[in-house]
């Protein structure tokens, strides 16, 4: 009786125990997060699009995303805890087409720039007095004897009344100096002195791969498409050699601008070379770099390193870059049919279907794919057609290959259920619309137009999307793109209800863009583009919900913080007020 009175005892502590037990091991199961979120309008852009309250991260990565009740579970003795006060989350945002430029042209500039902001374009009065600042202080002179050259950037004709360039305009304000102008994106042009000085006559051929614009008279108006002669380009002075700091500098503080806008990973289309990419691991390697980058490489280098590299999940190397035509306000994307505007004239073809369907094949085995730069529907279809024959040669699926068409401005209607069935993805700038509508029907005519610029057509057929800025032909503020890609308009709300609006993106397709389309694209989607457990914890923080906010503000928005595998890269600035 003694005995059993003891284990009857026992047992009676063991069942009051159970629950404790239970309890702990529930306590047990559930991780100690690093930090915690709560109170928060989080938009998690998995695959229901979901929205929660809270998420948990622990090593990097996202282990819980819910409620707030449940996110109480991973609160440990070490565990911040973070109030969102109700403010808007959404995963970290991509731009999937950038020229890693920020600090080069906006912090450290050599080579002057006339907008007077980024996306503003300015006037004739506005470049003539430019040039006339210029001259007087010496900004963008080269070194060298008299008369010196003038080298300044950023001019775009097609924005003037009328849209057409001619040397007279800098003549009138600088007679007596060569000046070479470079346009916002492939072209140029140069004054008459600058035109004498390299015997550009109207007998001049045009240079390989470039143009040069003539009158109705035949004489050289003064610009270039694509590519300026070389005889005049060998007579602007150098600028002194950057430095290996300078470049690392500029790389660096360059990147943190991305990470105050809301960035957290960017897709490099400079056609980065195999030092430049030997540079950004060791940047990487010692901490100095903090956003991830998706590299698309010169051909050269993707062949150097022999397979596809990926450093720590922050440096990705896949993807070669390629060109295929120019750009539409230069007249250099390459049409099937001769410019509305520029009879006789087709484009700058950059690589033939050939060339392109020879380097897919033999870079695909390897494990990389292509992204190429196509704008006209000349230069899509020669792409479509090279990676088709690439596919049938090795075999591949399009969608394990997953081809990139970077701008897929303009195309043939035939070639775009072609895009799904080869497994392309659109890689579209939703603000080259709002900048091309000054001058795009006059390019292509009304007819192409209706297969131009086709975001809304492309997402219903199923074809993947990502978007991006082009930077530094527009704007590198991911808002900006959030903001054009929904609306069809510009920053001043013009034109009314849109351009073209029926193409527009729904916020939740813009969005999807911007961060589960770009990390498809580089093949990380199991990690990266959305707010799910086991991806990696890049997030934005917003004080207003994109999802609600009126439309015509999505491009105002700035981020309150900015985060990259669970580690806090930055936080807005809190300005005391007196």
């Amino acid at each position: 009786m003694t005995i059993l009175r003891r284990l009857s005892g026992v047992l009676s502590v063991l069942i009051l125990l159970v629950p404790f037990f239970l309890a702990q091991s529930t306590v047990c199961t559930a991780q100690e997060a690093d930090r915690v979120y709560v109170n928060g309008n989080i938009h998690t852009v998995d695959e229901a699009f979901s929205t929660v309250s809270a998420l948990a991260v622990k090593d990097g990565q996202f282990i819980y995303v819910g409620d707030d009740a449940g996110a109480q579970a991973h609160v440990g003795p070490s565990t911040f805890v973070f109030d969102l006060d109700g403010r808007t989350v959404i995963p970290g945002l991509h731009d999937a087409h950038v020229h890693i430029r920020y600090g080069e042209r906006l912090l450290y500039p050599r080579t002057p720039d006339m907008r007077p902001s980024l996306g503003e374009w300015a006037t004739v009065k506005q470049m003539q007095d430019f040039i006339r600042h210029c001259l007087a202080t010496g900004e963008g002179m080269r070194p060298g004897p008299e008369p010196r050259w003038l080298v300044v950037g950023g001019w775009m004709s097609d924005v003037w009344d009328p849209p057409e360039f001619h040397k007279e305009l800098i003549d009138a304000v600088a007679p007596d100096n060569p000046v070479y102008l470079v346009r916002y994106t492939h072209g140029s042009a140069a004054n008459s002195m600058a035109l004498e000085l390299a015997g550009v006559t109207r007998d001049t051929p045009d240079p390989s791969g470039g143009h040069i614009k003539k009158d109705e008279n035949g004489e050289p108006t003064g610009e270039f498409v694509e590519r300026a002669p070389s005889q005049l380009m060998r007579l602007i002075p150098s600028l002194p050699p950057i430095t290996d700091y300078e470049i690392s500098r500029n790389l660096v503080e360059g990147t943190e601008l991305a990470l105050a806008s809301g960035l957290t990973t960017i897709h490099g289309a400079s056609m980065t070379g195999y030092d430049e990419i030997q540079r950004r691991i060791k940047l990487y390697e010692v901490g100095l770099l903090r956003i991830r980058i998706n590299e698309m490489v010169h051909e050269s280098a993707a062949r150097r390193l022999g397979e596809p590299l990926n450093h720590d999940n922050k440096y990705f190397v896949r993807s070669v870059k390629a060109f295929a035509d120019g750009a539409l306000g230069s007249r250099g994307a390459l049409f099937l049919e001769e410019y509305s505007d520029y009879p006789g004239y087709f484009g700058e073809p950059r690589q033939s279907e050939d060339q392109i369907a020879q380097s897919a094949t033999e870079l695909l085995p390897m494990g990389f794919n292509m992204r190429i730069h196509c704008i006209g529907d000349g230069a899509n279809h020669i792409a479509i057609n090279a990676w088709e024959r690439a596919l049938k040669a090795t075999g591949i699926d399009g969608r394990d290959a997953r081809f990139a068409l970077e701008h897929c401005q303009m195309l043939i209607p035939e070639d775009i259920p072609r895009l799904l069935e080869l497994g392309i993805v659109a890689s579209m700038q939703p603000l080259h619309a709002t900048e091309d509508m000054h001058f795009a029907e006059a390019r292509m005519g009304s007819e192409r137009l209706k297969t131009a610029y086709i975001w809304s057509d492309l997402i219903d057929l199923g074809v993947p999307m990502a978007t991006g800025t082009d930077f530094s032909v527009s704007p590198y503020n991911p808002w900006y793109t959030l903001h054009a890609a929904v609306t069809r308009q510009d920053r001043e709300n013009n034109p009314p209800g849109g351009w073209i609006p029926e193409q527009a993106m729904t916020r939740e397709e813009a969005l999807r863009a911007a961060t589960m389309g770009a990390a498809y694209v580089m093949f990380a989607e199991d990690i990266l583009g959305s707010i799910e457990v086991g991806k990696l914890a890049d997030f934005v923080v917003i004080p207003v919900d994109y999802m609600t906010i009126p439309a015509e503000d999505i491009w105002k928005i700035e981020p309150d913080m900015t985060v990259i595998g669970g580690e806090v890269v930055y936080t807005r600035p809190i300005i005391e007020k007196n």
